[in-house]
């Protein structure tokens, strides 16, 4: 298959280009610069010069796909207004008599806190204030008859190089504290990056009409637990420090906030509907595939 992929160079997205590469797919990634346009092609896609801000300059090429998988988001005001330029445009593009594949990335933090029962994809949204553009963007994108829309929640994703657990190692490492709104006994849902990349490539092949997924591999890890564990392997002391949010700081732009979240997840939803068997489903498994003892 032609994709079309935006975030391409982000935690996420080279692990979901990689995997489609993999796969045999024919990958057209969006560089806003030369560098990331060299990065791009390096991992096996063919580079797209291009603006988020102005997906009108590049959604042909897009639409010329047969999926275009959307990682790339920010929060910041001109991320939201990016993003909403990007779902108009999606909507209001002509298309054929068959409904266009479009793969959306939405994230946990879109659903309500929760310690008890796992969340699920028929959750009722209660998003952080931060992720409110997300939903109206799900909700309008799926509200169009011209788009086969996909949607991702991912979980907290964790890779070597990104992510919480890596947080914590550099802090470690560091021997500076773990700095983060959230308190030893706050849950996150987490999921290995590699992990998450095999959903979108099953997203993308699968080629739903409808489809919402959750992308949880480890239903709910202590922060405390995790720290323990990034400590003990690494054989240094790592102590917690909170984060206060900046007392000028609009909750619509809060984006940290969500650390402070307390969220159980199931991942089964995904595991029906795409055949997804995540190999890391423990705390212990991912610090342990993040950050091997010695490594």
């Amino acid at each position: 298959m032609k994709v079309f992929l935006t975030g391409g160079t982000g935690t996420i997205g080279r692990a979901v280009l990689a995997g489609l590469v993999a796969r045999g797919h024919r990958v057209t990634a969006l560089a806003r610069s030369p560098e990331a346009g060299a990065r791009l092609r390096a991992a096996g896609a063919q580079a797209w010069s291009g603006d988020l801000r102005a997906p009108r300059e590049w959604l042909d090429k897009a639409l010329g796909s047969d999926c275009f998988v959307h990682l790339a988001n920010s929060f910041d005001a001109e991320g939201r207004a990016a993003e909403r330029r990007l779902v108009a445009a999606l909507i209001a593009a002509p298309h054929g008599t068959t409904p266009f594949h479009f793969v959306y990335t939405g994230g946990i933090w879109l659903y309500p806190p929760t310690r008890g029962t796992p969340l699920r994809e028929a959750t009722a949204y209660s998003p952080l204030p931060a992720f409110a553009h997300v939903v109206h963007a799900i909700r309008s994108l799926a509200a169009s008859r011209h788009l086969a829309l996909s949607v991702i929640h991912p979980a907290l994703v964790c890779a070597r190089d990104g992510g919480p657990v890596a947080d914590m190692r550099m802090a470690a490492e560091g021997g500076r504290p773990f700095v983060t709104r959230a308190e030893r006994d706050t849950l996150w849902p987490l999921v290995d990056a590699e992990d998450l990349a095999d959903l979108y490539v099953r997203a993308v092949e699968a080629r739903s009409y409808r489809l919402t997924a959750i992308g949880c591999g480890v239903e709910a890890a202590s922060v405390g637990n995790l720290m323990d564990l990034v400590s003990d392997g690494l054989g240094l002391r790592l102590d917690l420090a909170h984060d206060e949010a900046p007392p000028d700081l609009a909750a619509d732009l809060d984006v940290a906030a969500g650390y402070a979240r307390s969220q159980v997840a199931s991942g089964d939803g995904a595991r029906r509907l795409l055949g997804w068997s995540p190999e890391v489903t423990t705390p212990e498994a991912l610090v342990g595939r993040l950050f091997p003892i010695g490594a």
